[in-house]
């Protein structure tokens, strides 16, 4: 790795971090995918590190993308669901680079990621303007959340920190016509959202360029969780199963050689990744997650939470090749008494304990679970102890009609 300690402000590098929704690695060209769904992200991954074992933290959005910003787990960030924002006490990525100098700017195309949330702290700039292009349901908004980017790029500084949050591949799944002979079926037009977005980060690269940023830009690839297609009698994202965790994640810069790592990495790694390339020091022990350039060895169990969908709350842990799930009814007193009664019935997600071997068993057909049986007692264990620290200091969100309509128009509640 390079260290850029002494740099000039004008030599340092930008950061370019593009994630996509809802998005699936093995959906993508380099993932594995026979169409031809993504040939820009492509190029980012073959000049790029492919990190191609790295999970979400929850496996749906809020919690996912207030982790990457904060490096905290969900459960020390307080953002766990639609009624609580981010600790305002807790530092952030965006703050953090502000104070060193950046120019920070995100661009953002969901209604749980707006600024009610506690996610613009540190940002100089926070466009979610996209959401008045249309209903999600209706309409992409690949094309217009681009063009703001590119038309922004005149006036950044450098060097920035620019997130580009792109919401296409999110249900409902629109068909785009130059990709429709990929069909009609979900996972066809889900494909067809994929290339839509692709073709549309193409363009940001392009643009990139033509303002001489590339050589300077450190581009950071990923998505906040992936989708179900029926895999386990399930639709969306609303279990920890590995086709709901599992994520792309691709770091490209000019002064990183092309490698894939097969390490597992999580999103409480981003934020000190993230500084580690920079040469900005995150501070000892301030952190949970680890810089993944600096090793390449597993950073030890990796945990997942999730209060969606209510009355169910998820806990989940990896261990080498393990996994255990504990799946059990929540508290519902703690939902504000405006929102109770809002549930969306979900089929797949069912009380009890669940492990699985994903080295012999990788689609987790076969619960391994026993109480006799001494992995699930280390992996309970290591839940216990993990979620055994109290939480950070609640921060409500008001959860009015209107955000009530776009809420259950996306699925959260009913």
């Amino acid at each position: 790795m390079v260290t850029l300690q002494g740099c000039s402000s004008e030599q340092r590098y930008s950061v370019l971090f593009i994630c996509v929704d809802t998005l699936r690695p093995d959906r993508l060209g380099y993932g594995g995918n026979q169409r031809n769904t993504s040939p820009n992200i492509d190029r980012i991954a073959a000049d790029g590190v492919v990190f191609e074992n790295t999970y979400s933290v929850a496996g749906w959005t809020l919690p996912a993308m207030a982790t990457m910003l904060t490096g905290r787990h969900p459960k020390d960030h307080g953002a766990t669901d639609f009624h609580w924002a981010v600790d305002a006490k807790l530092p952030s990525l965006a703050g953090i680079l502000k104070r060193e100098g950046y120019d920070t700017r995100a661009y953002v195309s969901h209604v749980i990621l707006t600024p009610r949330y506690g996610l613009a702290d540190g940002f100089k700039s926070y466009d979610y303007s996209v959401l008045d292009v249309g209903h999600p349901h209706d309409v992409a908004t690949a094309e217009q959340l681009t063009d703001l980017v590119i038309r922004d790029l005149s006036s950044i500084e450098k060097p920035f920190f620019i997130w580009v949050h792109y919401f296409d591949p999110h249900f409902e799944y629109l068909a785009h016509g130059p990709w429709a002979s990929f069909g009609k079926r979900d996972i066809d037009r889900y494909d067809q959202e994929i290339a839509h977005t692709d073709h549309h980060i193409g363009r940001l690269l392009d643009a990139l360029k033509r303002r001489g940023l590339a050589d300077k830009t450190i581009l950071v690839f990923n998505s906040d969780h992936g989708e179900e297609f029926d895999e386990h009698d399930g639709k969306y994202h609303y279990t920890l199963y590995e086709e709901v965790l599992r994520t792309p994640l691709v770091i490209n810069a000019p002064f990183l050689e092309p490698e894939k790592i097969d390490t597992a990495v999580e999103q409480i790694d981003f934020l000190p990744t993230v500084l580690g390339l920079l040469d900005i020091d995150p501070g000892a022990g301030e952190f949970p997650g680890r810089d993944v350039f600096e090793s390449h060895d597993d950073g030890g169990p990796l945990f997942f939470e999730r209060d969606r969908p209510p009355p169910w709350v998820q806990r989940g842990v990896i261990q080498g090749d393990h996994k255990l799930v504990v799946v059990e009814l929540a508290d519902t007193t703690k939902v504000p008494l405006t929102s109770r009664g809002t549930f969306s019935p979900v089929k797949n997600v069912h009380p009890g304990i669940y492990m699985y071997d994903l080295a012999n068993d990788p689609g987790e057909t076969e619960n391994l679970y026993s109480e006799s049986n001494p992995k699930a007692k280390e992996l309970l264990a290591l839940l216990a102890g993990h979620f055994a620290a109290e939480g950070p200091s609640v921060h409500n969100v008001e959860v009015d009609e209107e955000l009530k309509k776009k809420l259950r128009s996306l699925g959260y509640i009913k």
